[in-house]
């Protein structure tokens, strides 16, 4: 995965063994862009830090760079945006991908693939000696490869360096960090040059214009680097690298690793000439003259993919140090089919709901629920609209047409809300019932909160009490009214005082006390859920509880003498651990930006 020390001020170098085994502490806070949940803190450099995070809409482990922008010079920074951007789009195998790319006031985010293996820097300080003939033909071979792929598409590299350079597990080697060194002109906290010292010619040194021979010469010196494990030009000023580039005579390879030929001490020599007419003037050339002086690139991937499977052992990178992701994270991909399974549910039975009440006899009840439940399955708001209106046409003909008239009402309203965008929020309201069902209905705003953002958690929430206690009323429930009777699945028509306990119901204040209380649970729950950790879904959790029984208690006092809360109490009860379990199987997965 990427280093922080892949930027330009590089941070301390870990060995290969402690960059798999170091502790990883989890970070539990917002979704970084409302979609990358963070797992670990890899670490920060002078540009900014790198974040293992976990992507819960493709569910995939990313590495994230957030690069903090300065409030000034705005023209420079759209430039240098515009040109990382440039750079995030090249698609090539030896370029780490990068899957997005955005913004907010304060920083810029790059997320990219996880590499999961060690960057060159790794393997040389880990093994403490050079790489041989074979490993350093793979790496010409790819990086050479992808810088040539960047400059034809006119993208220039501008920090090629052994930390910038990944080999993952297999033994493949990608390039990393393509357009940060223009990106870091653009926080305004790079001045004149950006790059490494010790990987950067004169030109780039001293901030002069650059073109695809800077590249050239930091190839040759991150060669140099893994042919002999040194870098003659680093140094901790730009000046002092100046001297040893310009002024000081350059050692050649076979001063540090006599066993190196004198035409590799030629070719490397060339490609580090000051001055940029004397150099290969492209990475082809200096590719082609210094590939049929090193080994088996074949080879070298191959002795590459040994050395990190011995050194870095097992997997525990995925599963153990930075633990798996919750459930609802590994779900997150499927949730378009289990809403459309539940739209088709939810759809079918209220268009066979309906339609039975007009045309009890025969099966045209069962064809119109089927043709609601397809329509809901493709696509989820028109079939809550057929099975909407299907329901309040029967409702007024069971009962009374002005019943039937408000029922439509409210359903148009709640279509227009959100249901005609087909997203789950708007089925939420069937939860209630069928929840209430198994003695735990007060679950239902609170799985609102968990799974949407707090104005889609409170209409959820205050709906899903609503038809709760409208189902229980019908079936013969009293206070607290959140046990409705199976029967209405099959028989939603057969109580024959629906009408009377509707409206006795609904004018009841104390109902209206809940219905309030329990889309204020739905909102606090989201709230906090809205963090995205599991220590805030639990306070959210037991808010949401305690605004529900207060929401009961009200009731009781103004209903004269009457206990719904001591009746709701195992309700609460069960919801409460039914929620625990939810929490407990993953942090809320949500984005906030819907």
């Amino acid at each position: 995965m990427p280093r922080p020390d892949a930027f330009p001020a590089p941070a301390a170098r870990a060995d290969v063994q402690s960059h798999q085994q170091r502790h990883w502490s989890t970070v539990e806070e917002h979704l970084i862009l409302d979609r990358y949940r963070p797992l670990a803190d890899l670490g920060s450099g002078g540009f900014g830090s790198v974040e293992l995070a976990f992507d819960t809409k493709m569910a995939r482990r990313v590495a994230i760079k957030r690069l903090p922008l300065d409030d000034g010079h705005a023209a420079v920074r759209r430039a240098g945006l515009a040109e990382a951007r440039t750079a995030a789009m090249l698609n090539h195998p030896s370029i780490v991908t990068v899957h997005e790319w955005d913004t907010d006031d304060s920083a810029a985010y790059i997320v990219m693939e996880d590499i999961d293996g060690a960057s060159l820097a790794d393997i040389l300080d880990e093994r403490g000696v050079p790489l041989d003939d074979d490993e350093c033909a793979a790496v010409l071979d790819a990086v050479a490869g992808a810088v040539a792929f960047a400059h034809a598409n006119g993208v220039l590299h501008l920090d090629l360096k052994p930390a910038n350079i990944l080999v993952a597990r297999d033994g493949r080697v990608k390039v990393a960090d393509f357009g940060i060194a223009a990106l870091t002109d653009a926080t305004g906290r790079a001045r004149g040059a950006s790059g490494t010292i010790g990987y950067m010619p004169p030109e780039q040194l001293r901030g002069r214009p650059v073109d695809e021979r800077t590249d050239t010469w930091a190839l040759g010196a991150l060669l140099y680097e893994l042919l002999t494990r040194a870098n003659p030009f680093d140094a901790d000023t730009a000046e002092g690298s100046l001297f040893k580039i310009e002024v000081a005579p350059v050692p050649a390879p076979s001063e540090f690793e006599p066993t190196l030929s004198e035409e590799i001490d030629e070719v490397l020599l060339n490609a580090l000439a000051p001055d940029p007419d004397d150099r290969y003037q492209s990475i082809e050339e200096l590719a082609d003259a210094l590939s049929p002086l090193l080994g088996d690139a074949r080879l070298g991937r191959k002795s590459l993919a040994e050395y990190l499977d011995d050194t870095l052992g097992d997997d525990v990178g995925y599963e153990g140090e930075y633990g798996r992701p919750g459930l609802w994270d590994a779900l997150a991909p499927y949730s378009g089919w289990f809403r459309r399974a539940a739209a088709a549910l939810v759809s079918g039975w209220l268009g066979w709901a309906g339609v039975s009440a007009v045309l009890p006899d025969g099966g045209a009840g069962l064809a119109a629920g089927a043709l609601a439940g397809l329509a809901g399955a493709l696509a989820p708001g028109l079939g809550l609209a057929l099975g909407g209106v299907s329901f309040s046409a029967g409702l007024g003909v069971v009962a009374e047409w002005w019943l039937g008239l408000a029922a439509l009402a409210l359903f148009a309203a709640h279509w227009l809300a959100v249901g005609r965008h087909g997203e789950g929020d708007a089925l939420m309201p069937a939860a209630g019932p069928l929840l209430g069902i198994a003695r735990m209905a007060p679950a239902a705003p609170l799985l609102a909160g968990y799974a949407f953002p707090p104005l889609q958690a409170a209409v959820a929430g205050g709906l899903s009490a609503l038809a709760t206690m409208l189902v229980s009323a019908a079936t013969g429930g009293s206070a607290s009214l959140l046990s409705p009777g199976w029967s209405w699945l099959w028989h939603p028509w057969s109580g024959a005082t629906t009408v009377d306990a509707a409206l006795r119901t609904v004018a009841d204040p104390g109902v209206l006390a809940v219905v309030a209380a329990w889309a204020i649970a739905g909102a606090t729950c989201s709230a906090l859920c809205g963090r995205s950790s599991r220590g805030a879904a639990v306070l959210g959790v037991a808010l949401g509880i305690a605004v529900i029984a207060g929401g009961y208690a009200l009731w009781g006092a103004i209903g004269n003498g009457t206990a719904p809360l001591a009746s709701a109490a195992v309700d609460l009860g069960i919801s409460a651990v039914l929620m625990i379990a939810v929490v407990a199987f993953g942090p809320p997965p949500q984005s906030r930006d819907v």
